[in-house]
């Protein structure tokens, strides 16, 4: 009864307002995977890192998340496995990369400044890129598969919000490492 009902005002929001809905949903799943990766690591004390995961699941990952499966469903309308693989290839080899560059770009622009930020990003990406992209290849073509074929369309942005509270658990970690280490 209470999930019906929560699935009920979750869906009527999305109806009225899918890009705030899908841009809060992801500030809050980025700030609690932000939180659990501090847990993880020992410690909670940097306000300032989970303010900018949430900063970045808001103005960054909610909107793009939105336009990106808006583009990809109307590139490749069906849903079957050829379409399924197609689409992961596509999100594996653009929109996942984008979206850890970006968490990287915030993350060092907030603990350093704007120009020093941008400064240590190029060293930063050659740094974690690869190893974090190549992780997420163990797990982000399984959630599309799952998403793309048996999630319904409408749902398919939650269901990637959900999986990626645990991406982004590892992803705030990878962030958090500091350049050169």
């Amino acid at each position: 009864m209470v999930l019906t009902s929560l699935g009920s005002a979750y869906a009527a929001s999305l109806a009225a307002r899918p890009i705030i809905t899908k841009s809060m949903t992801s500030a809050a799943i980025f700030g609690l995977s932000d939180v659990a990766a501090q847990k993880i690591g020992g410690s909670f004390d940097d306000a300032k890192r989970t303010l900018t995961s949430i900063l970045v699941g808001l103005f960054y990952f909610g909107p793009a998340l939105h336009y990106w499966l808006q583009m990809i469903t109307a590139v490749i309308p069906g849903f079957g496995p050829r379409d399924t693989l197609f689409k992961t290839l596509l999100g594996q080899s653009i929109f996942g990369p984008t979206i850890t560059c970006v968490f990287f770009a915030a993350t060092l622009i907030a603990n350093s400044g704007l120009a020093a930020g941008l400064k240590q990003l190029p060293q930063k990406v050659r740094q974690d890129l690869f190893v974090t992209w190549s992780s997420g290849l163990c797990y982000w073509p399984f959630v599309d598969l799952v998403c793309y074929s048996i999630v319904p369309v409408k749902w398919i942005p939650l269901g990637y919000n959900l999986a990626s509270f645990f991406w982004t658990i590892f992803l705030s970690i990878q962030a958090a490492r500091a350049v050169g280490a």
